[in-house]
């Protein structure tokens, strides 16, 4: 969706953003279907909800590095729903990261909570997580619930937050965010965020990604942890004074 001068105030001051579209049913039906052969057949890296659980599908908890499973959760993060409101908060050129989330939920029944946590510090560069349910999340089945304004927070705090999900002040200020299937959230991952337990019969399956604007400063542009996924690979630092960019100024007797 084209975001308005109304939204952009809102997910500025709020920290997350539920967008009014979803994925098409065809393209969440073929998540799943790939979804469910990574799981079946326990694809490495596999991170589980018990150590003992490794010989058990029903066990897998999340599954890392999905980009480079099957071209199509890369084509879920280019969907013209998801990039289209991304372009309007993090601009016209942005960067699908390899290194950061890049991980699918599969929140088996019973799954344990998500402890209460922020991924990035309020001064680092904006960062935009993008949740998207292969499956409903409700309140039954663990859905993520975000601090909303928690990342302006001024003062200093560990990005993990207590152990207790319940029984905590960050517990009674947060929004539970009950997703449909093929839905999408959009928050900065300064934000203080978790889920709690799934007491559902079934999984609660969700991407997490992770997004920055290309033209935030680097040392490396053609990083191979990134995914160039919206507009061109462009600088936007200084430009030199000198036409042919030598380190010395010319010299005016010459």
């Amino acid at each position: 969706m084209k975001l308005t001068d109304e939204d952009i105030w809102y997910f500025k001051y709020t920290g997350f953003l539920r967008l009014p579209d979803t994925l098409p049913g065809d393209l969440v039906d073929r998540l799943n279907a790939v979804t469910d052969v990574q799981v079946q057949q326990m694809i490495e890296p596999v991170v589980w909800e018990k150590a003992r659980s490794r010989d058990n599908p029903l066990a897998v908890r999340r599954l890392s590095k999905i980009l480079d499973r099957d071209p199509v959760y890369l084509e879920a993060a280019s969907h013209p729903v998801i990039q289209e409101t991304l372009s309007g908060i993090l601009g016209p050129h942005i960067d699908l990261l390899r290194n950061k989330h890049n991980h699918i939920m599969v929140r088996p029944p019973g799954s344990d909570p998500v402890g209460w946590h922020s991924g990035e510090e309020p001064y680092s560069y904006t960062l935009i997580t993008a949740l998207i349910y292969l499956e409903e999340s409700t309140m039954g089945n663990g859905c993520i619930r975000l601090v909303p304004g928690s990342h302006m927070r001024p003062f200093s705090r560990s990005r993990r937050g207590p152990r207790s999900f319940r029984n905590c002040k960050l517990y009674y200020k947060s929004v539970p965010m009950p997703m449909p299937r093929g839905g999408v959230i959009l928050f900065n991952d300064c934000c203080y965020h978790g889920a709690d337990k799934n007491r559902s019969n079934s999984s609660r399956r969700s991407m997490t990604l992770a997004f920055r604007a290309h033209d935030a400063h680097d040392v490396v542009k053609d990083d191979p942890e990134k995914i160039l996924v919206r507009g061109e690979s462009v600088y936007s630092g200084h430009i030199s004074p000198y036409s042919d960019y030598r380190l010395e100024p010319p010299n005016k007797n010459s």
